[in-house]
């Protein structure tokens, strides 16, 4: 059990990220809501990434941009046949690390892009992150003391995070009185916090061990 919940030891941190990580791995196949999940160590810093889909776009610029873009070249080409390579579809990385200072989780969030279309804005937190039904939740600092844009403690590029501030509270009110492990708290912590940034624990994740 958590040595002094509802706040985490390094040791504690690690140990639940590499549970996650070992269900994913095992369940995987049985989901396709996480693309990928990878335990990173970098400048003396483990933590747990979890990539995921870009929300089906809604109406921006960079579309009609896009689309511009694409008219002309067909109109251009004529006769020539064009074989362009299409870029990589654009993820979200969300990254998970304890803080230092709260000793809860927080998570980081940016759009990985090759063609760097998608800056930690809010015309782009809200219209590729953020589910519409938790719109007016987040803009009024609903979620575990609000969003903002801030640098990544390990790469130093602007990304979007959610201020740890109110996390001890959050997490001491969806467990009560019962003991949890590591594992279990980092699951619970991601589903009282991911939803809104459209990052959920899928169901195959959440089942008992099973024989592989």
């Amino acid at each position: 059990m958590l040595s002094s919940f509802p706040h985490l030891s390094d040791s504690e941190f690690n140990g639940a990220c590499q549970h996650l990580l070992d269900r994913f791995h095992l369940h995987s196949h049985q989901q396709e809501t996480w693309l990928s999940v990878d335990l990173l160590h970098q400048s003396e810093t483990t933590y747990l990434r979890i990539t995921t889909a870009l929300l089906s776009p809604q109406t921006t610029h960079i579309e009609a941009n896009n689309l511009t873009s694409h008219d002309e070249l067909e109109d251009d080409a004529d006769e020539e046949t064009l074989t362009p390579t299409a870029p990589p579809d654009p993820t979200i990385h969300n990254s998970i690390i304890l803080s230092p200072t709260y000793r809860v989780p927080v998570l980081y969030i940016h759009i990985s892009d090759s063609q760097h279309r998608y800056p930690p804005t809010m015309i782009n937190l809200y219209s590729y992150i953020i589910p519409p039904q938790f719109k007016v939740q987040t803009e009024h600092v609903g979620v575990m003391g609000g969003i903002t844009v801030t640098d990544h403690p390990v790469t130093n590029s602007p990304v979007f995070f959610i201020h740890p501030c109110r996390t001890a509270e959050v997490m001491q009110a969806i467990v009560g009185e019962r003991e949890v492990s590591a594992g279990e708290y980092l699951m619970l912590w991601i589903g009282a916090l991911g939803k809104c940034v459209g990052l959920n624990v899928p169901l195959a994740l959440m089942r008992e061990n099973e024989t592989k």
